[in-house]
């Protein structure tokens, strides 16, 4: 078959309200954890602000219930963001909205690294608070479920409408015109969830499945949401095709991406943001020059775990955005290769990443 016969048979998306992924974040949201200098995990308490909860009995519910479980975590050594990971992974990998189980969490809690002799026990409290949560919420959000099919309507639909072009376009510049047989997963669920941070978005490196916050407008002018998704489904067939090439050359890909590996999150901002303005859908009026958005893109679409990893401390938005504009129009939309584009790419995060070292010195 085809590739761009079977991309075109691959972009339906399956769209769920997702108020147990949504409650998920909520309650990690609720509690920051922290390393101070001697090495030692301090729990914090999170901010209240970002919870969609209007009464005061609520908040402290959901804070109450978030510290209880993170001391579970810190108290059996295991890092809590790898646990609400998992969590989070399980979640998408599910076709519905399914409701959280005890039995859930202890996967979650054992892939995160606990121990199996007393995980039952541990899963079985953490969502004993997960729980409790989920009731006060749904006494606060009662039609949840319904307001997020609302609120990701005008999404779904700008996407339907540009998204699935866009795609295939990005899939065959990425591959000179021939993607690689199964680029684009057969089926792609779509989590919308509460919006906490205003705009976010997340993809499962094991699932084929994306989550986003069904926002009603978008956080800039000058980068429609909708594109938030275009890069994130980029970026899950990026993942799940370079998993796949890695274990079936027999290496080990269970852990988080490494830095030799090729910058793709950062080199498929310009090809999103270029697709868009040859589409006409970028308002280049507000651009000076008519020069890519690359500041706003990356200010929102860095939340990406393999995005952060590839950068060193001293790296800010303005220096990035200018870097891999450089990079674009010197090098990336040049070469037709887009993986040797991409090496061109990695050696100059290098060399900023010791640049911006040295520095601190």
């Amino acid at each position: 078959m085809d590739p761009r016969t079977s991309a075109r048979r691959s972009l339906k998306l399956n769209w769920i309200a997702s108020t147990t992924l949504s409650l998920i974040r909520m309650v990690e949201s609720s509690t920051l954890v922290t390393d101070d200098p001697s090495g030692r995990v301090s729990i914090m308490r999170g901010s209240a602000k970002a919870l969609p909860l209007k009464s005061d009995v609520s908040v402290k519910v959901f804070l109450t219930e978030a510290d209880r479980i993170l001391e579970r975590l810190v108290s059996a050594s295991l890092e809590p963001s790898a646990f609400w990971s998992h969590l989070v992974d399980d979640v998408v990998s599910h076709s519905g909205d399914e409701p959280l189980t005890p039995q859930i969490c202890e996967v979650a809690l054992l892939r995160a690294g606990h121990s199996q002799l007393q995980s039952e026990q541990t899963a079985a409290a953490v969502f004993r608070s997960l729980d409790t949560c989920r009731i006060t919420l749904a006494g606060e959000l009662p039609r949840m479920a319904e307001q997020l099919r609302l609120r990701y309507a005008p999404l779904k639909q700008a996407f339907e409408a540009y998204g699935p072009g866009m795609l295939r376009s990005i899939g065959n510049q990425i591959w000179n015109g021939a993607p690689p047989k199964g680029w684009w997963p057969n089926k792609v669920t779509v989590h919308a969830v509460q919006p906490l941070q205003s705009g976010a978005a997340g993809h499962s490196p094991h699932q084929s499945a994306v989550w986003i916050e069904a926002v009603l407008t978008d956080i800039s002018p000058k980068v429609p949401e909708w594109l938030r998704l275009v890069y994130h489904l980029s970026e899950l067939a990026i993942d799940t095709h370079t998993r796949t090439h890695a274990s079936n050359s027999g290496i080990d890909t269970s852990g988080k991406s490494s830095s030799t590996e090729l910058p793709w999150s950062l080199g498929i901002v310009p090809l999103v943001l270029d697709q868009a303005i040859d589409r006409g859908l970028l308002p280049t009026g507000l651009l000076p020059d008519g020069q890519m958005p690359f500041d706003e893109a990356i200010g929102l679409w860095r939340s990406s775990d393999t995005f952060e990893n590839l950068l060193g401390p001293g790296i800010d938005d303005a220096s990035l955005a200018l870097l891999i504009q450089e990079w674009w129009l010197e090098v990336g939309m040049h070469t037709k290769a887009f993986p040797i584009a991409l090496k061109e790419l990695a050696s100059r995060l290098d060399r900023s990443n010791s640049a911006s070292n040295q520095g601190d010195v």
